[in-house]
């Protein structure tokens, strides 16, 4: 196609003689009624439902941006990893992943420091404890507060559909990010570190540096902790739900870890009917931790649970609710199979501390 300038008057005369279309008239058509917001919110007749601004305004003061902090072949103080959190009182302690500072009792040389929101310079904040199983840790500001602080909600009271927000800092550099999205499932089973957890699901982005901070439903309450990302796919996010690790949180705080919960030192999966070269569904062993529980009772990798402590197992709750009945040191019964074969193991329950300490 060749490309011919015209005179301005040609020019003049086209513009003048194109059709020009009309702007719909829209001054007859009803106001909206309709908005996703709105739509994906919870509503309560005991809390008042808040805009997804009013929500920012009222957690993002005390979301707070981790940083773990070095020096780097002898270069000054550096930011190594970042990660983000919520403080939860007003004394200044924080919410965040164990995975988010877990470099730092690995090096001793590496220590953490917090930007707020509203501050002008970071705050150091000292480790007071981690939980491997769950994926939590509690950070302690190190200078006075009064602090902004977040509310907890109810997990347990999640529905498929609602309306979240994520607050955090992804990347490390952009801190106070907000992002939108509905729970897109509330018991995904994930393992971690070798450890089977039940995650709520989001389509609210989040990224690297997003872990730790908050999930937060439509009354601005905090239901759970961002942890992960399935980097394969968009829009598949995960966070911890809060209810599930109230406990944690304050033994942590407590006792600087977590104490009394019950141990199997076993990690499972479901499987579907024939979902591996014709393997019978089930509840199988996909995990042993050294020294747990499970390997000094005789478990092996690939036992189908069939009961334990005489309830029939079908999926890795049914274990979970076993497992919650009893105290540390009680004795439990499994039935698994194993090559064809029924077998029986007694399993003497252990304290989560163990764990912790491998």
């Amino acid at each position: 196609m060749s490309y011919t300038r015209k005179d301005n008057e040609a020019i003049e005369s086209n513009i003048s003689s194109a059709p020009i279309k009309e702007k719909a008239d829209t001054s007859n058509l009803p106001a909206p009624e309709f908005s996703l917001e709105q739509a994906a919110s919870v509503t309560d007749p005991n809390k008042p439902t808040l805009s997804i601004p009013e929500i920012v305004d009222k957690v993002s003061p005390a979301t707070v941006s981790i940083f773990i902090m070095g020096s780097v072949e002898g270069q000054a103080d550096m930011p190594i990893s970042s990660g983000s959190g919520f403080i939860i009182t007003d004394d200044g302690y924080i919410v965040t992943n164990a995975h988010v500072i877990d470099s730092v009792y690995e090096n001793n040389k590496l220590h953490v420091t917090v930007d707020i929101p509203g501050h002008d310079k970071n705050i150091d904040a000292t480790i007071i404890g981690k939980d491997i199983q769950t994926d939590i840790a509690v950070l302690k500001l190190n200078e006075d507060g009064p602090y902004p602080v977040v509310v907890l909600g109810d997990s347990d009271t999640i529905q498929v559909g609602e309306l979240v927000v994520a607050i955090g800092n992804p990347l490390g550099t952009l801190q106070g990010t907000v992002t939108a999205g509905v729970v897109s499932a509330v018991d995904r089973e994930m393992n971690n570190n070798g450890y089977g957890m039940e995650l709520l699901q989001t389509d609210a982005s989040i990224n690297q540096g997003n872990s730790g901070g908050p999930l937060i439903n439509s009354f601005g309450e905090v239901i759970g902790v961002t942890n992960a990302k399935m980097g394969s796919a968009e829009g598949l996010g995960f966070a911890i739900p809060i209810t599930s690790v109230k406990f944690v949180i304050e033994s942590i705080i407590n006792y600087g870890q977590v104490i009394g919960r019950t141990y199997l030192g076993i990690s499972v999966r479901t499987v579907e009917d024939n979902a591996y070269h014709g393997a019978k569904g089930g509840v199988y062993v996909a995990e042993i931790a050294d020294g747990g529980p499970g390997s000094k009772a005789g478990f092996q990798l690939g036992d189908r649970i069939i009961s334990m402590d005489g309830v029939e197992i079908n999926k890795s709750n049914d274990i979970i609710d076993v497992r919650d009945s009893h105290n540390v040191g009680d004795v439990v019964t499994f039935v698994v199979e194993r090559d064809d074969k029924t077998v029986e193991i007694e399993l003497t329950i252990g304290d989560s501390s163990e764990a912790n300490e491998s």
